[in-house]
């Protein structure tokens, strides 16, 4: 398997890697922490054994917290202006908050939105299983590229993606602290100001920087090993 492909697979968690770059993360190779043999998931993501890792990574890579918002980027991407505004609307202020989101951040993201979110904290999680000893590095990368397929299907580009991981990160932030259109707006414009953004964007070493958005996805056999996982 060509190397820079690997790179490529492996660089779908890269803004996990600028967010923990000063802890010795890496944006190449099968461990995102070289330096460590092993990374306590236990506390942040209940992941202790084989099992409760691909419970969590088959569940949020299609499930996370996109889909609260998929259907709104979906329709922003298709709807003229005047249909958006009748639909928009038509929702509760909650909903308003959200569709105001949509309109924020389209422009940055595209209607890939915020799944980059779901699929960089997958990403991080099997590479820290990798070194866990959870799962072998094959399991890791056929599970990558299935993932690969869907960033490339929604996203342009290497900006896109990391937009969509910091504003699914500002949005999930808003949630947990105070659900509000105007604690958002404030998150989001500080999606740009964040160390790791301006990290991932100029460090010689991020994917954007090194290897194609488009590149030719190289399919990979599913290994024997997860037959028994009905996920694909």
């Amino acid at each position: 398997m060509d190397q820079n492909y690997i790179d490529w697979l492996y660089g779908l968690s890269a803004p996990m890697v600028a967010l923990n770059k000063e802890y010795g993360a890496s944006y190449t190779g099968p461990n995102l922490f070289p330096d460590r043999e092993f990374v306590k998931m236990d506390d942040d993501w209940g992941i202790d054994s084989r099992e409760s890792l691909f419970e969590c990574v088959f569940r949020m890579i299609d499930a996370g917290h996109a889909p609260a918002l998929s259907q709104y980027y979906f329709l922003y991407d298709r709807l003229p202006q005047y249909k958006w505004l009748e639909y928009s609307q038509s929702k509760t202020d909650f909903q308003k908050v959200l569709l105001e989101m949509v309109e924020q951040t389209f422009t940055e993201c595209g209607v890939g939105g915020i799944r980059a979110w779901d699929y960089s904290r997958m990403g991080y999680i099997l590479r820290n299983g990798i070194t866990n000893k959870y799962i072998t590095e094959q399991e890791a990368l056929w599970i990558l590229y299935r993932m690969a397929l869907r960033s490339q299907y929604y996203y342009k580009t290497w900006q896109q993606y990391f937009a969509g991981h910091f504003f699914g990160y500002f949005y999930w932030k808003t949630l947990r602290d105070e659900p509000s259109l105007d604690v958002l707006r404030y998150n989001l414009s500080r999606a740009y100001q964040m160390q790791s953004m301006t990290e991932l964007q100029t460090d010689a070493n991020s994917p954007c920087n090194r290897l194609p958005w488009f590149i030719d996805i190289e399919e990979l056999e599913k290994p024997e090993s997860l037959m028994e996982y009905d996920w694909s």
